[in-house]
């Protein structure tokens, strides 16, 4: 028998209602995935297996032990952490600022005219060619890195930002005024709530870009981190190694995303949208 909360109403009658139990993690849509990420691996262990020569595409298991090689390699840690450094600066910054510079520019119309060019200019615009000009303005160092990274997220948090405060119809706002509410007041009660849900989607997009941004500043500015291991395993051929680096960007891809949508859920639980 399910465990139920009872309760007594004015009436003097018992209630009783279900209690909600824990999620179970074995949810049909997890499972679902769990199988499809399974027949990858099959078909990409059958397709490597049928190759000739694995220089160019390896195993599954020997990927698998290029990762626990890796793992094992303090020259692999280090070259993370000299990546994580400009991605944690350039990626805090850019939400901190999409989001003030949002609020303000949904607020204030003539702030938006003002920035609806560049947003517009900027989100259109590839990022990756930024790159030459950052290396103009700032050089090589943490400040271009972390710059890379802050320009690949910071227009989708500003975007999604204003998004949300337009969502918010005149006649809400016209009955804020009405119950006497002050600017402060009213924007703490119902304009934040109301474009929490898009300002939220927006952090979780923008944590996404600046994870490619960590990627594309690697790659293209300066190669120090896991860039410099990137070029190494692929000019020695060293394709178990080469792949596993990917797979381990991949996976911390999928964590910083996941870490922003639990942090997304415990936000919005007053909405019961908690995925």
């Amino acid at each position: 028998m399910a465990d139920v909360d009872t309760s007594v109403d004015s009436r003097g009658e018992v209630q009783t209602s279900p209690r909600p139990g824990r999620r179970s993690f074995l949810t049909p849509p997890r499972l679902v995935g769990a199988g499809a990420l399974v027949f990858g691996f099959v078909v990409w262990e059958i397709y490597a297996r049928s190759l000739e020569n694995n220089i160019f595409f390896p195993t599954l298991g020997s990927t698998v032990e290029g990762l626990f090689a890796l793992l094992q390699d303090p020259d692999f840690w280090g070259a993370y952490r000299l990546t994580l450094v400009p991605f944690f600066w350039g990626w805090i910054t850019s939400l901190a600022a999409g989001v003030a510079l949002g609020l303000l520019a949904g607020l204030n119309k003539t702030i938006w005219k003002l920035l609806s060019p560049y947003v517009a200019f900027f989100h259109a615009l590839p990022v990756s060619v930024l790159v030459p000009v950052t290396v103009v303005a700032f050089g090589i160092d943490l400040l271009a890195r972390s710059s890379i990274v802050f320009l690949f997220g910071f227009w989708e948090v500003l975007l999604s930002t204003v998004v949300g405060i337009s969502y918010i119809s005149d006649d809400i706002k016209d009955m804020t005024k009405s119950f006497g509410m002050g600017g402060v007041r009213a924007f703490r009660r119902v304009v934040l709530p109301g474009a929490m849900p898009a300002i939220m989607a927006g952090l979780r997009i923008g944590t996404g870009r600046a994870v490619v941004g960590m990627v594309v500043m690697e790659l293209l500015l300066v190669s120090v981190g896991v860039g410099r291991l990137i070029i190494r395993y692929r000019a020695l051929f060293q394709a178990p190694l080469l792949y596993a680096l990917v797979i381990t960007l991949a996976v911390f891809g999928l964590v910083a995303l996941a870490g922003m949508r639990r942090l997304e859920n415990h936000v919005l639980r007053w909405r019961g949208e908690a995925r």
